[in-house]
């Protein structure tokens, strides 16, 4: 039993020796462990103690506080795109004892360039007012950063700058208008219109929305819109079916809150839907006379109005004769030779307009009688006398004819010589492949570029300069080169719809009714009509 109890003991005090021998391990790993810390922490505090020294005795002296002293005024506001604003603030030391810094120039920065123009010299204590007028062409559609600067502290020295204000920006626009057509339109039609949208800067406005209402007096007949062109160019908006003729045409645009409302009005627009023909007919004439028709045109349902500088076509039988253009009183006058033939005949006149309309007076009937003999007859006449009768009126005849044939000889090869002799053959089969390909934007640009341009060239001696839109040279084709303007302006606007405003979107129908546009321009050019054998 006493054997026992001692081996227990032994056992017992055995296992204590052993939780101290752990115990104490731990402590002592512990006791190592904290002294690494405070060790690390020491020499940690001493290096970061140095550097701060050192920066301390290496950075400049602070030398003064640059403040802005009025953001209730100027930051997050917009203003307009011109107007002034002032920038006020304070140059001083902020270290006690406070004082400013007076006699230096301090100068605008925008998003962070320096613009020397606007400056002021600190006074009266370190303020300053600088008085700054807004860039015309600071972007609308963005913010920008206004601060200031000091242009020339002493050396070596720290100033405290932290303060800006944010600004928004608009402006406003303006219609800017070169051109309108002054002639009466037909309902459909489009009115011609060359001009831009720009910013007060000069600057065109692309590919924005224009509105536009079309207004008898106060009344509305119609309202559109369109999209300005790559540099702002103006498209012409269609004339709107009324039986007004007298229209006002209101353009307008804004586009808040970047650019400001503006709009322009352009009055007295004389249109008409249908025209009063009041023609002078012959009756009776002879077969191989000249026949002279002359007119008057008339809007049917404003008979004051007088329908000038338009083109009409006078046809014979259904035939086309000859055309001219009515004068500024809406009257016109024409001749042509009556085809060989008698018996009754027909003449109607027809309004010539880019919408296919048929506007055609009613058909008038005359009679064509045959022509009288040549030769005289009777034998009373001594034979010399007679053949001097019969001999040198033909002598004279022929001498005229062969002077008349000379001359129109002579002009058709000096025009032939010009005109005629370019490979149009090749340029017009180019068209073709091109418009086959299914390229048709650049058959249009084609057509305008290498086949009128080059026309233009031979025979004018005349090239598109570099600076010369394509509205540019419409205007040179009219008043330089005395190209009709009704025929001119509507080819030249559906070519610039076509590149700038609708590309990818048009039709072999757009193609078509574009070389038809351009076919009266080809016939004054050449002589010749423009026929497309595809």
């Amino acid at each position: 039993m006493k054997r026992k109890i001692i081996k227990n003991f032994f056992n017992q005090n055995k296992s204590n020796r052993r939780i101290i021998s752990i115990f104490t391990f731990i402590l002592i790993f512990s006791t190592l462990t904290i002294n690494s810390i405070l060790i690390f922490h020491v020499k940690f505090t001493t290096n970061n103690f140095n550097s701060y020294s050192n920066n301390l005795e290496n950075s400049a002296p602070l030398w003064a506080t640059l403040s802005l002293t009025n953001p209730a005024e100027i930051n997050e506001s917009r203003f307009t795109l011109g107007s002034t604003i002032s920038i006020q603030g304070r140059l001083y030391n902020s270290i006690p004892p406070t004082e400013g810094k007076d006699g230096y120039t301090v100068d605008i920065e925008i998003n962070d360039v320096v613009d020397s123009n606007f400056n002021d010299i600190t006074q009266g204590g370190g303020y300053f007012q600088i008085d700054y007028t807004i860039d015309l062409y600071l972007d609308v559609y963005s913010r920008h950063k206004i601060s200031v600067s000091v242009r020339n502290p002493p050396p070596d020295v720290d100033i405290i700058n932290t303060d800006y204000y944010i600004i928004d920006v608009n402006t406003t626009s303006n219609f800017e208008i070169t051109y309108y057509d002054t002639s009466p339109k037909l309902t459909e039609e489009k009115f011609n219109i060359i001009g831009s949208l720009r910013y007060d800067n000069g600057l065109g406005i692309p590919d924005k929305q224009v509105d536009y209402v079309w207004l008898d007096g106060l009344t509305t007949v119609d309202a559109d819109f369109f999209i300005s062109g790559e540099t702002g160019g103006l498209s012409d908006p269609q004339i709107p079916i009324t039986s007004a003729s007298d229209l006002t045409l209101k353009l307008n645009y804004s586009e808040p809150p970047f650019v400001s409302y503006s709009e322009r009005f352009i009055y007295n627009i004389k249109v008409f839907s249908d025209v009063q023909w009041d023609l002078n007919i012959d009756y009776t004439t002879t077969e191989g006379a000249t026949y002279i028709l002359t007119g008057t045109l008339f809007s049917s349902t404003d008979p004051s109005l007088r329908i000038s500088n338009r083109e009409v076509e006078v046809y014979f039988n259904n035939t086309y004769v000859t055309s001219a253009t009515t004068d500024t009183n809406g009257y016109f006058t024409s001749s042509f030779i009556v085809p060989l033939r008698n018996g009754t005949a027909s003449i109607h006149v027809q309004l010539v307009n880019i919408i296919g309309k048929d506007i055609s007076s009613v058909p008038q009937y005359i009679l064509v009688e045959s022509a009288p003999p040549t030769l005289p007859g009777g034998g009373g006449l001594p034979p010399f006398l007679l053949f001097s009768i019969i001999f040198f009126p033909i002598l004279g005849g022929v001498v005229a004819g062969l002077a008349v044939y000379g001359y129109k000889y002579y002009k058709k090869q000096e025009k032939e010589s010009r005109v005629i002799n370019l490979p149009l053959e090749s340029k017009i089969n180019n068209l073709k492949i091109l418009k086959d390909s299914g390229r048709l934007e650049e058959s249009i640009s084609y057509l305008f570029n290498a086949i009128y341009m080059d026309l233009i060239n031979a025979k004018y001696n005349r090239t598109r300069n570099d600076n010369e839109t394509i509205r540019d040279f419409a205007i040179v084709s009219v008043k330089e080169l005395r190209l009709t303007p009704s025929s001119i302006y509507p080819f030249i606007q559906k070519v610039e719809e076509i590149i700038y405003a609708k590309p990818f979107k048009i039709t072999d129908k757009d193609f078509y009714n574009t070389c038809e546009l351009f076919s009266p321009i080809y016939f004054q050019l050449t002589g010749y009509n423009f026929v497309l054998n595809f």
